[in-house]
């Protein structure tokens, strides 16, 4: 691992990830973490970053993995480094791009209480991410 390139983002997915398929058969994953930050507010409380990751599936693999088992709501701890790309846009222009690109993906909690927490969901009545 490169020390000097990799971070770690612990939160809730904000909606089920994303899985585009590319034309060699690879596949990207994308989705968005709402990581709590590490710090309060003058008024004592804490707030959300939300943070978009991305995640590289090589053609010929079969399925996607963890990524088929996470949802939204889902508490995950994403280990990441950062990728610069620059491509050509249809004016001639080089657009210059960053992305996380996960390197590990682990669940941050038991099945059991994502389990409950997804059950207790439908009597929520605004979205929220508690950790």
């Amino acid at each position: 691992m490169n020390l000097s390139n990799y971070g770690i983002a612990e939160g809730r997915l904000t909606r089920n990830p994303v899985i585009l398929n590319n034309k060699d058969g690879s596949r990207k994953v994308k989705f968005t973490l709402a990581v709590r930050d590490n710090f309060k507010s003058a008024d004592g409380t804490k707030s959300s970053q939300f943070v978009s990751l991305e995640a590289f599936i090589r053609a010929g693999r079969e399925t996607n993995g963890i990524y088929d088992m996470i949802h939204k709501g889902d508490l995950v701890k994403a280990r990441y480094t950062v990728k610069s790309s620059v491509y050509t846009d249809k004016d001639g222009n080089n657009v210059f791009c960053q992305s996380l690109l996960i390197q590990e993906l682990q669940f941050g909690e038991s099945k059991a209480t994502t389990d409950a927490r997804a059950a207790n969901a439908h009597s929520c009545v605004k979205d929220d991410f508690p950790f």
